[in-house]
Parts: C-alpha cells; sequence; structure tokens
C-alpha cells in the first residue's frame, strides 16, 4: 500500500476517469473531489483537534503581523485559492496535458502528508480575527469560513503552498505567453497577501509556505510531471485503459 501510494505511476483509481477523460469537465471534477476529501477531511480533523487542545509551540507573530489592516475586497483573492486545485486539469486539451494533471495531482497530495503531521505537533493559533468585522458580502463569506475553520493549522500556509506548486507547475505542462504568465504570478502575489489582510496568517506562515512549495516542486513535483511530459508514464496509463476494458469484456 505504502509503494503504491508514494510512487509516481497513476493509481488504480483514476481508472474510471482516465477511460472517459474527454468527457467534459469529468477530470477537473474528480480531481477538485480528490482534494476536496483527500486534503479538505485531514485538514479538518486536525484543526478540531488542535482546538481541542489549545496548545500552541510558539508564537511566531511579528509586529508587522498585528499593522497589517483588514482588507474585505482582498477577500477575492481568498476565495480564488481553491481554483488552484483544478487550474491544471481545466486547462488540459491534450493526452499528455491531462496525464500530467493526474500525476501533479497524486504528487501535491503525497507531500501534503507530513504537513498534517506539522499541524498536529507544532500547532500556532493565529490571534488576529477580532479585527474582522463588516457586513459586506466578503466579510459574511470570509465569517461563515471562520465558523468552520478554527485558528489553527496555520504555518505553512497551504493557500500560499499549494496555489505555489500550481504557478510553478503550469509552465512546465502548457506553453505560456508573457501576458498569461504575468497574470498567474500577480494572481498568486494577491492571493499571499490576502492570507495576511483576511488575518488568517502571518508572516512567518507565508514564508514557510513558500519554502514548501520549493521544496515540494523541486524535489518532488517538477521531476516527476518532466517524466510524465517525456513519456516515462504511457504504459502505466495505457494498463489503466487495458485493465478497464478486460474488466467490462469479461
Amino acid at each position: 500500500m505504502r509503494s503504491r501510494l508514494f510512487e509516481p505511476h497513476p493509481w488504480k483509481m483514476w481508472r474510471f476517469v482516465w477511460i472517459h477523460r474527454e468527457q467534459g469537465i469529468l477530470l477537473p471534477s474528480f480531481i477538485g473531489g480528490l482534494f476536496l476529501l483527500a486534503i479538505g477531511i485531514p485538514y479538518g480533523i486536525t484543526n478540531r483537534v488542535s482546538e481541542f487542545i489549545g496548545w500552541t509551540a510558539f508564537d511566531p507573530e511579528l509586529p508587522l503581523d498585528s499593522s497589517i489592516p483588514y482588507i474585505p475586497v482582498m477577500n477575492i483573492a481568498y476565495f480564488s485559492f481553491y481554483i488552484y486545485y483544478v487550474l491544471i486539469p481545466l486547462l488540459a486539451r491534450t493526452e499528455v496535458q491531462r496525464k500530467c494533471a493526474i500525476i501533479f495531482s497524486q504528487r501535491l497530495f503525497v507531500v501534503t502528508l507530513p504537513v498534517f503531521l506539522m499541524f498536529l505537533l507544532l500547532p500556532v493559533e493565529v490571534d488576529l480575527r477580532s479585527e474582522v468585522e463588516g457586513e459586506d458580502i466578503f466579510t459574511t463569506l470570509l465569517s461563515l469560513i471562520h465558523g468552520v475553520d478554527q485558528p489553527y493549522n496555520a504555518w505553512p500556509s497551504l493557500h500560499v503552498g499549494h496555489s505555489l506548486c500550481v504557478v510553478l507547475s503550469v509552465p512546465l505542462v502548457y506553453n505560456m505567453n508573457k501576458f498569461a504568465h504575468a497574470a498567474l504570478w500577480i494572481a498568486w502575489l494577491l492571493l499571499s497577501i490576502s492570507t495576511m489582510t483576511t488575518q488568517q496568517h502571518y508572516l512567518f506562515d507565508v514564508i514557510t509556505g513558500i519554502l514548501f512549495a520549493l521544496l515540494a516542486h523541486y524535489k518532488f513535483i517538477r521531476p516527476v510531471v518532466t517524466k510524465c511530459i517525456q513519456g516515462e508514464y504511457d504504459d502505466a496509463f495505457q494498463e489503466l485503459y487495458a485493465n478497464s476494458v478486460e474488466t467490462t469484456s469479461g
């Protein structure tokens, strides 16, 4: 089980999706569901455990953190985070791009597992939410998130780390013009800033989120996506298709 989880080849769970990969938004929907469950459930459990224990390992707050004001309109950038999970499969039009979307999603999930352990062993409580006030729609939506997401699971920031992994990987899979590439980085920069203007994270969380993404990308994601582009996993994807045909006919 361990080897199947950590190996870069496509998991068997992708069989149905791979057979129907050209059917509209099935692939993006499946990947979005994967992250909703595989990331959302462990995140929620560790978040509640930390809240129940009520212990903070250390306090990374800087004077800068408390001086950053709450900016409601920046909530738009903060909410845009969830688009990043399906960005690569949404843009996929070729076989290679679809394969890379699957391989990328697997690796991003696997490299996140140690982060959940860090959330439990070294929890940090973000004590900034008292400034979040207002009757506008953006503040209302953020308050709803606060009702579910307790002020733990702070570092490294998955908002920053996961989105940066996507931004670094998109140019590997797609030929982007300079304008699109710049827009992608500007959107990510606004998202990263928004984690602080929404009073959700400290600067320490943002920096460690960036470090996590750089390590994850260059050590675990980029080498595997590159191999996928070079066709190293073509046989494994073909096997998914062949096994499905055999099961249907037999």
